[in-house]
């Protein structure tokens, strides 16, 4: 995660802000129930439905997550930025009801492919109990070919001309088998 280029270009490459990220991303995820823990404690997917209904009180408690967001994790200086970004996003989003993964991850010190390999075999059954196709984004190559290996298709790329790197968008029907390669 500490090399991902878009969350260091968010954030200014801040330890506290990147941890702030995280914590909101946890709060969010479990708001719509969709924070997993590994039972060995050495990964985490995080997700929620979008485009499902929510209660007037998870509203607001969304709405006070992303006014921690703003003045907890971004990079000040870079608001007007963050937010082009963000529009040009919002433009691409899907329109159908849907999972987003925010996070998908892995201890450093778990040299086990399994429990990686368990995380995503939860969030894809997930995704076919409740019929939800994912939707994830990267802004790291590497994540981009293990994503497309386990069945997402690129369907987007926008690229940040001021933070140099390209974000591409993904999706994962949730009729598509698992693979375990």
């Amino acid at each position: 995660m500490k090399k991902n280029p878009n969350l260091l270009w968010m954030t200014g490459g801040s330890a506290k802000r990147l941890c702030n990220l995280y914590r909101f991303c946890l709060k969010l995820a479990m708001l719509y129930n969709g924070a997993f823990l590994h039972p060995n404690t050495k990964g985490v997917v995080l997700f929620y439905k979008k485009g499902v209904g929510i209660t007037i009180g998870g509203l607001i408690k969304k709405g006070l997550l992303y006014f921690f967001f703003i003045f907890s994790v971004i990079d000040v200086f870079k608001i007007v930025k963050i937010c082009k970004l963000q529009r040009s996003l919002k433009k691409r989003a899907p329109n159908e009801p849907h999972l987003y993964c925010l996070i998908i991850a892995v201890s450093p010190e778990e040299k086990s492919t399994q429990t990686i390999i368990q995380l995503r075999d939860f969030l894809f059954q997930q995704s076919i109990e409740l019929q939800l196709p994912i939707y994830i984004q990267t802004s790291v190559r590497r994540n981009k070919i293990l994503f497309e290996r386990y069945g997402f298709e690129c369907y987007e790329t926008v690229v940040n001309t001021s933070g140099d790197y390209t974000l591409w968008l993904l999706k994962r029907d949730y009729e598509k088998r698992n693979t375990t390669t």
